[in-house]
């Protein structure tokens, strides 16, 4: 069926940085949109006050088990087109929140020795 997961976006901390994020995101394929319209969240169509949503289709009945660092998780079968409607067709690329990861400013893009330096040795604690 055809899910609407709403974004959370917060004046006061994360709202322009997560704007900036959905908007290239859906310049990649992502599947952000207004809540209102249905259309497409773009440059000119942001609005304060809008409602945004990810939009894409899973039942989660099915279930496969994947590697995720050093142990395996079940994942919806179809976890590849989920995460294309988030973060559009470059979703397995790491990213970095920068200035410590607070949520105040948006992914960046890291070239791939980057990326291996911060895969390196697992996941990062989440209380960190």
């Amino acid at each position: 069926g055809t899910t609407f997961y709403p974004r959370l976006n917060r004046a006061d901390y994360n709202h322009e940085s997560h704007t900036e994020e959905m908007i290239r995101y859906n310049k990649e394929g992502a599947n952000y949109r207004l809540l209102d319209s249905g259309h497409l969240l773009n440059e000119k169509n942001n609005r304060d006050g809008k409602q945004i949503g990810t939009v894409f289709q899973s039942t989660f009945e099915c279930m496969t088990l994947k590697q995720f660092y050093f142990t395996m998780i079940y994942v919806p079968c179809d976890y590849a087109e989920t995460l294309d409607a988030f973060y559009g067709r470059y979703w397995n690329h790491v990213e970095s929140r920068a200035k410590g990861g607070k949520g105040s400013y948006p992914a960046i893009k890291l070239t791939t020795k980057k990326a291996k330096q911060m895969l390196h040795g697992g996941p990062k604690p989440l209380c960190a």
